[in-house]
């Protein structure tokens, strides 16, 4: 028991020191300097810090959050990152093990974490970063085909595959999943021009559901997309619901939340395996998609009829935490 007990502390400690390094590669890919030079320094007084300064977490704590040599506040995102890291590096080795499914899962859960820290910090999406999550999910998924085929045979000696199988595997699913996710995101980006004149997302989060996509394959993606935007509905929603009570508007009030109550409904239906069954997952799907695009499309006429109520938020984090949501859901459930 102890040795287990030091073992998840070790993994803790490095999924902390691994977010220590992810708050440089947010921050450097935003200043667009070398994530290996300089050495690091305070982004305020330009001071280089000793190597004390760096422990995560508790330098923050020691240091009662503000630089020891100008004394200026230290941004709360160091300690965050590094402690979601942290507990998200344990979590998946909790799950997997000693396999290399953890380090896949520590690579890909990794880039989202710096996905959604440049997108929160200044609404910027890296491509490079989201290129590596694409890269990573679908290597992923080629090892898990080959590992799959490779338990086949030594089970079943001289045992040949199904046509189909080409098919129905990860890989496919994977590659199938990215598109898919490129596609979706990308239409519903392009629908804003039609209707207020700008995209309704920003091009980053198309890569970033394309990355999705890649991870849980296109079946799983519709349902990670839904509760992306139940999530940026819940994050936006005191600000939205004032400005339609301010503008009036109850039809698009009401609409919203029909689409918000489905949303949970059919979130509460899949948590309990109720819609096991393909064809009905897929009629409940298509209506939601149905009422979230009539959603989308009063909100977008309303904020073209009231630019003074255009208020932006990301769209990547949202989609992020429900990636991590589905993410460890499955972990749960399997």
């Amino acid at each position: 028991m102890s040795l287990v007990i030091a073992i998840i502390s070790i993994i803790f400690i490095v999924g902390l020191c691994i977010g220590s390094f992810l708050n440089v590669v947010i921050l450097r890919a935003l200043s667009e300097e070398s994530i290996v030079f300089p050495a690091s320094k305070c982004p305020k007084c330009q001071h280089k810090l000793k190597w004390w300064h760096n422990i995560p977490v508790l330098s923050y704590i020691f240091l009662r959050g503000k630089c020891a040599f100008c004394k200026e506040h230290i941004s709360i995102q160091y300690p965050i990152i590094e402690l979601l890291t942290g507990i998200v590096f344990t979590l998946i080795f909790l799950k997997y093990g000693f396999r290399i499914d953890t380090l896949f899962m520590w690579v890909i859960s990794s880039m989202l974490i710096v996905l959604a820290g440049t997108d929160i910090r200044e609404k910027v999406v890296f491509d490079i970063h989201a290129y590596i999550l694409i890269g990573t999910a679908i290597l992923y998924a080629i090892y898990m085909t080959g590992f799959s085929i490779y338990q086949m045979h030594q089970l079943m000696p001289g045992y040949h595959l199904p046509k189909m199988s080409f098919f129905f595997n990860p890989f496919t699913n994977a590659v199938l999943g990215a598109i898919v996710g490129a596609l979706i995101m990308e239409v519903c980006a392009r629908i804003g021009y039609l209707i207020a004149g700008t995209r309704a997302f920003g091009e980053g989060d198309t890569l970033i559901a394309a990355g999705l996509g890649a991870m849980f394959g296109w079946y799983q993606f519709l349902f990670v997309l839904i509760l992306s935007i139940v999530i940026q509905v819940l994050i936006f929603l005191p600000v939205f619901i004032k400005g339609l009570f301010v503008n009036k508007e109850w039809k698009t009030l009401s609409i919203f939340l029909t689409f918000a109550l489905f949303a949970i409904l059919f979130y509460v239906l899949q948590f309990f395996n109720v819609l096991e069954n393909s064809i009905l997952y897929a009629i409940c799907a298509i209506v939601l998609a149905i009422i979230g695009i009539v959603t989308c499309v009063f909100i977008l006429k309303g904020l073209r009829e009231h630019p003074e109520n255009r208020t932006y938020l990301p769209f990547g984090p949202a989609m992020v935490a429900a990636a991590f949501l589905m993410m460890f859901l499955q972990m749960t459930l399997v």
